[in-house]
């Protein structure tokens, strides 16, 4: 697909924020910030080039956040996700250390804040500075709104950096950050960004979709860096319903309608051939090009073949009812893979959907359509796999299209939805308001209908409600970054992430005991426990910081 947002090569000194090394020698490619914005065109490219520590973070490792909640599991042994299945997270795990899910969105605030310090002198239409800057603002929220939620308080950096002293502040807590940076920031987006659907960059809209969860988080339930457990101010309750309000009431976006093919309406918005529906509020756009590409296709699939899951062994015959004369590793004439995706994705198997989530799906729900363990191809040829997040997968690699490769796929990431502000509407006015009113259920309800499920009960009571909001949160926004941060504001991380459903079934298609996860996690079955509540502040970082007075998260 032809990438939607175009990814500046923004050739400027960017800082990681322990990074002292720039001080010492100057890049090759260096152009100072004063030679660099002098046109529109430069404002343009700057702004684009800070959309790019999005892309890097997400395409393969920010999946972690969910690791080992009770919708994610991993098959690896001996992998960077070990430690999070048996509850021993170390600030120097390579999670942290090596993967950048704390360095990368330093990278998008350093970037976003030499923006920030330089457009505004740029001699240009001052609407398109203004949506520039409204960009860069958001851009800059959303990376603290990343750092706040998963690493606890952080320092205030606000300047672009120019100097040692510029990035050597104290932490300061995450409320302040909130006050301070992110909700400002999205403020000035929303009254500045453009009003129109999501091509790509942010919009109005967008940041008022993110603002409306920054409110229902702060509403909501966290653990603070020095281990207390703290809810937050609950008239946020109410500003997360009205921001939600406005998008519901005066926004272009609406939800997907019509499917396509075998795809159902719900899924429509990850088809490779679809990027950008009138859906979509925020999402990212990958090409296969080395570094511009998703490794999720790579990381999502729990192994290279479909036995384990369809079959112990080479005979099993899964689709005899349908007419299949084969095993599973079979050829015939209309089918010369067998049964396997002629891609053969290589079965890395590091975000692995729970039987849980799959069991939290109501008979009938087309949601269900996000955990596949099969593909009926367009040519009416079928494909089986064992448990997959859907929405991570380019299928055009899976069916080994010219041009795919496993180190980069297409395949687009949704990180916001117009299903979003329906589901914060609906929760956070039965919070504010006491009880759901007729605007909450109908939110609720078209969602259902969409799934093909009928209408909420009606007359339910506001705890009743909560819950019902919780379970259609859960299985309409899966493998959307979502889920541990839900079940942190609700004060669930430990009770939903203990019982838990522990084997596929054969309700759920499997053919045997299903059980190709990381058996560590299962076996162990350990609670959660509260210091991992919060990530730990990579250890190098608090060790280049002793001097500002950085001390670790509490319990690590």
């Amino acid at each position: 697909m032809n990438i939607k947002v175009k990814i500046g090569l923004l050739l400027l000194v960017v800082m990681n924020i322990s990074c002292e090394a720039y001080l010492e020698e100057e890049p090759p490619t260096f152009i100072s910030a004063s030679n660099f914005f002098q046109t529109p065109g430069d404002a343009r490219t700057a702004v684009d080039g800070v959309y790019k520590s999005m892309y890097v973070v997400h395409s393969r490792f920010w999946t972690v956040v969910d690791a080992y909640t009770d919708d994610q599991v991993s098959r690896t042994n001996g992998g960077n996700h070990d430690a999070f299945g048996t509850h021993t997270v170390m600030p120097v795990d390579p999670m942290f250390e090596q993967h950048g899910v704390y360095s990368d969105w330093w990278v998008g605030i350093a970037r976003a804040n030499t923006v920030l310090a330089h457009v505004p002198a740029i001699d240009m239409d001052e609407t398109e500075k203004n949506i520039i800057l409204g960009e860069a603002r958001a851009l800059r929220a959303y990376f603290y709104y990343q750092l706040v939620r998963a690493f606890g308080d952080q320092p205030l950096i606000v300047d672009a950096v120019t100097a040692e002293s510029d990035f050597q502040k104290p932490r300061i807590s995450a409320e302040d950050i909130y006050d301070q940076v992110i909700i400002p920031d999205l403020q000035f987006a929303e009254e500045n960004c453009k009003d129109a659907l999501h091509d790509g960059r942010f919009t109005k809209w967008t940041a008022k979709l993110l603002l409306s969860e920054v409110y229902l988080t702060r509403a909501g339930h966290r653990r603070t860096s020095q281990g207390d457990f703290i809810q937050g101010d609950e008239s946020n309750w109410a500003l997360a319903r009205d921001k939600a309000k406005e998008i519901i009431d005066d926004s272009p976006h609406s939800l997907n309608l019509e499917g396509s093919g075998n795809t159902p309406a719900f899924g429509v918005a990850w088809l490779d051939d679809n990027p950008f529906t009138k859906e979509s509020m925020l999402e990212l756009s990958y090409v296969q090009v080395a570094n511009l590409g998703s490794w999720l296709s790579r990381e999502s699939n729990g192994s290279g073949n479909a036995a384990g899951y369809w079959g112990p062994n080479a005979n099993a015959t899964p689709l005899v009812d349908e007419g299949w004369p084969g095993n599973l590793r079979q050829e015939t004439e209309t089918n010369p893979d067998g049964l396997f995706f002629p891609g053969r994705p290589p079965g890395v198997g590091v975000n692995l959907p729970t039987p849980d989530l799959y069991s939290a799906f109501e008979d009938g729900d087309e949601r269900l359509w996000s955990i596949m363990t099969r593909y009926d191809s367009p040519s009416g040829k079928p494909y089986l796999c064992q448990p997959t997040f859907r929405k991570f997968i380019d299928i055009s690699f899976y069916l080994a299209e010219d041009g795919t490769s496993f180190q980069y796929t297409n395949s687009n990431i949704i990180l916001y939805r117009y299903a979003d502000a329906l589901l914060i509407y609906a929760e956070a006015q039965n919070e504010a308001d006491g009880a759901p009113n007729a605007e909450a259920y109908s939110a609720i309800n078209a969602l259902r209908n969409r799934a093909g499920l009928g209408d909420l009960t009606p007359g339910l009571s506001q705890s009743d409600f909560r819950e019902a909001v919780w379970q259609e949160r859960r299985v309409e926004l899966n493998a959307e970054f979502k889920r541990k941060f839900d079940l942190i504001r609700t004060n669930r991380l430990v009770s939903e992430t203990t019982d838990i459903l522990l084997d596929w079934t054969a309700e759920q298609g499997s053919l045997t005991d299903y059980r190709n996860v990381y058996t560590p996690f299962y076996n162990t079955r350990p609670v959660w426990p509260d210091n991992e509540w919060l990530f730990p502040i990579p250890q190098s970082e608090i060790e280049l910081n002793i001097e500002n007075g950085w001390e670790q998260n509490d319990g690590y």
